[in-house]
């Protein structure tokens, strides 16, 4: 039945199936009111035949629903004892021969159990489940599958092989990429995100402008920490003349909070796409800027946008660049935006020192606005809240 739904001719089928139930009840309404010829009134014999035929519908439906679901507590019952003699069967490690007679007899459950095992060990033992996989009948077979039309398949065949960083499943997961379906495309991406082929993950970072923006923020989280290719594709995409691919570059500095040995461009200060210079103050911290910082913060906090001027001075109070608290102070007095004021007020009271006391002064004088959000800042700061 999964096969049958997953196959490309299930739409067809699912609206024969309508026009068939449809005319199945229609013929047993009619064949019922023949039945009740006792009532000389068409109309009350034909609705006694539906009702009649309703309760009996309604009463099979009931009678099968308590059958299957009696037959399913006693396949799941068999199952979980089948699962649990293959659980002890892979852990042993002299009964090698044994898993594999029993995964040949249970196919479906050796995968789930080996796939259970393999993300809860590691080392030797997890190595010897791995070799006991490839050496099993059900491995060449999984190499297939991460094309299968059954998602549930394609998506375990993929999450298996990406565990076992061989040629041949690596081969497999990268076929995957070209499935019809947008989730197993999905599942393939974060195995090879996940795994320790730099080529394979290369060419996904190229496709990164393709994909839809939350794809990927999912994908970032699995990049390789320690990986050499993650500063090399930042230090590229930065240096690139495509905004998306220095957005994306800055969405992935953002995204995983560390800090990066890649270079910043101070170009990218006078970008024309407004989003680039807002990214690039919000990430200034996690990189490492060609030149002095406090000459990118002054350009920052002279944009014409107020929201580059935002997040430079948010950049401000994060780097602790105190020769420029005059500035920071003058846009808590005047202001395009609160939010403008608000990121100001808090550089100051990161800085300490003058800064502290010229925003004191702001909350004592100034404007309605000014006022409150400079006294905001000052009882959080005095509050021991964050800057």
């Amino acid at each position: 039945m999964t096969r049958l739904i997953y196959s490309e001719n299930w739409p067809r089928i699912a609206n024969l199936l309508v026009v068939v139930v449809l005319i199945g009840y229609i013929l047993s309404v009619v064949v019922v009111a023949q039945f009740l010829d006792v009532l000389a009134d068409p109309f009350m014999r034909y609705a006694s035949a539906f009702i009649i035929v309703q309760f009996a519908v309604l009463g099979s439906i009931g009678l099968l629903l308590i059958t299957f679901k009696f037959m399913r507590v006693r396949w799941e019952s068999r199952r979980a004892s089948r699962i649990r003699k293959l659980e002890e069967l892979v852990a042993a490690s002299d009964c090698g021969d044994e898993a594999l007679k029993a995964a040949r007899k249970w196919p479906e459950e050796f995968l789930t159990v080996v796939n259970y095992t393999l993300q809860s060990i590691k080392g030797s033992a997890r190595e010897r489940v791995i070799r006991l996989l490839e050496a099993s009948a059900l491995y060449p077979s999984l190499l297939q599958q991460t094309l299968s039309r059954n998602p549930d398949r394609a998506i375990r065949a993929i999450t298996l092989l990406g565990q076992l960083e061989t040629a041949q499943s690596r081969a497999a997961v990268n076929r995957a990429l070209e499935h019809p379906a947008e989730a197993i495309r999905q599942a393939a991406r974060k195995v090879i995100m996940q795994g320790s082929d730099p080529e394979a993950q290369q060419r996904l970072f190229e496709t990164f402008p393709q994909l839809p923006a939350w794809q990927r923020l999912v994908l970032y989280h699995f990049a390789p920490p320690e990986a050499a290719l993650l500063p090399q594709f930042v230090t590229k995409a930065l240096r690139s003349v495509n905004e998306m691919r220095i957005l994306i570059a800055l969405e992935l500095v953002l995204t995983r909070q560390r800090f990066l040995p890649c270079a910043l461009p101070m170009s990218l200060t006078r970008a024309a796409n407004p989003e680039i210079r807002i990214k690039f103050f919000k990430a200034l911290r996690f990189l490492r800027l060609e030149s002095d910082p406090a000459k990118a913060l002054q350009l920052g906090l002279g944009d014409s946008d107020w929201r580059v001027r935002a997040m430079a001075a948010q950049a401000c109070g994060q780097l602790r660049t105190a020769n420029l608290a005059e500035r920071l102070l003058a846009m808590c007095r005047k202001f395009e935006n609160p939010a403008e004021a608000a990121h100001a007020a808090r550089a100051l009271a990161a800085l300490g020192g003058e800064g502290w006391l010229r925003l004191q002064e702001v909350a004592n004088s100034e404007t309605d606005i000014a006022r409150q959000i400079a006294t905001e800042t000052v009882e959080r700061h005095m509050l021991g809240g964050a800057a």
